[in-house]
This record gives C-alpha cells, sequence and structure tokens, in this order.
C-alpha cells in the first residue's frame, strides 16, 4: 500500500505525503563530516530544496552528536516549508536522536528511521511514558518502500558527492 497507509497502521499521524524530506551524515573518521537533506514533493525528488550542512561543532565521528547539530539548524530555518514527515537514515538511536531535538525545540512531525540493513522501517511508538522502536520489514514491491528506497538513495548519492567534493578542495589547498 501506500507509505501513509503502512505508517498510519503504526500509529503515526499522517494525512499526506506532500513533503518528506530526508537526512544523511556522511563522514569518513570523523574528517569533513557533512549532513545532507533532500526533497521530495508528491513523490519526486526536488533538487531546488536539497541542503546540505558542513558539521561544524564536531571533529570526531560522533552521528549522533553530527544528526543534532544538522537537525537543529534546520528546525531553525522558519522560511523552510514544514514537511509532512521527516526519514532518517539509521535506526533507533538516530530516530531518538532527531525526537529529542525536535522536542527541545518543541517541533512536531512525524519521524521514521530507514535502517540499512534488511531494509525496515524504524517506527517510534509512544508506549505510555516510554518510546518504543518498531523495526517493520516490509516487502520490497510495495510502492511506498519504492518510494522510500528512492528517497534514502538519492539522499546518500547527495551526502557523497559533497563529501568528495570537500575531500578533493581539501586536497588542492594542501598543495
Amino acid at each position: 500500500g501506500s507509505l501513509s497507509e503502512i505508517l498510519n497502521k503504526y500509529g503515526l499521524k499522517i494525512n499526506n505525503l506532500h513533503r518528506i524530506e530526508c537526512y544523511d551524515i556522511s563522514n569518513i573518521s570523523g574528517k569533513n563530516a557533512t549532513g545532507s537533506m533532500v526533497v521530495f514533493i508528491d513523490g519526486d525528488s526536488n533538487k531546488n530544496e536539497f541542503r546540505r550542512f558542513r558539521i561544524r561543532f564536531k571533529k570526531t565521528p560522533d552521528d549522533f552528536a553530527m544528526l543534532s547539530e544538522v537537525m537543529r539548524r534546520r528546525l531553525r530555518r522558519n522560511d523552510w516549508k514544514k514537511p509532512n514527515l521527516m526519514v532518517i537514515d539509521g535506526g533507533r538511536g538516530q530516530v531518538s536522536t532527531v525526537l529529542a531535538v525536535l522536542a527541545e525545540q518543541k517541533f512536531e512531525v512525524s519521524v521514521i528511521g530507514l535502517a540499512k540493513r534488511e531494509e525496515s522501517i524504524i517506527v517510534p511508538v509512544r508506549m505510555g511514558s516510554r518510546m518504543e522502536f518498531l523495526e517493520v520489514k516490509l516487502p520490497h514491491s510495495t510502492p511506498g518502500v519504492n518510494l522510500l528506497r528512492r528517497i534514502r538513495d538519492e539522499a546518500h548519492r547527495f551526502a557523497i558527492s559533497y563529501h568528495k567534493n570537500l575531500r578533493e578542495r581539501n586536497l588542492l589547498t594542501r598543495q
């Protein structure tokens, strides 16, 4: 089924998926760390709204701190439209990191993670005062899953291209 049907079945409240933002952190042993945000509008990538974040505060590889920084910087941008869904490249740790920043900034939006290994979706579900994380494995043929895979692959490609670009620039300046 559609992505919103699937996610609503697990307790997320999504009326539409007009705007989906996907975040990815790219670093090689902490150097030139970057975060990327890709935007899909009604199922298609909107490259004009893709953004790159050069990580400023962490010099050691710490995906969670880097993700927090990217999220805080994203949320400061009141001029960017609010997403209907945030997809985070990663598992429970990444999703809870983002949820913590959203709570701290009082920004409400549905968040899911996309775990690489089994192509499963990490869905945060509130159980009383605790947050549980369901790992949902979906059939590959689902249109919703294909959309998520496209979004994640695009975020990955975008992050890595920026990362390579920075590395090359740094090599050139050192000669």
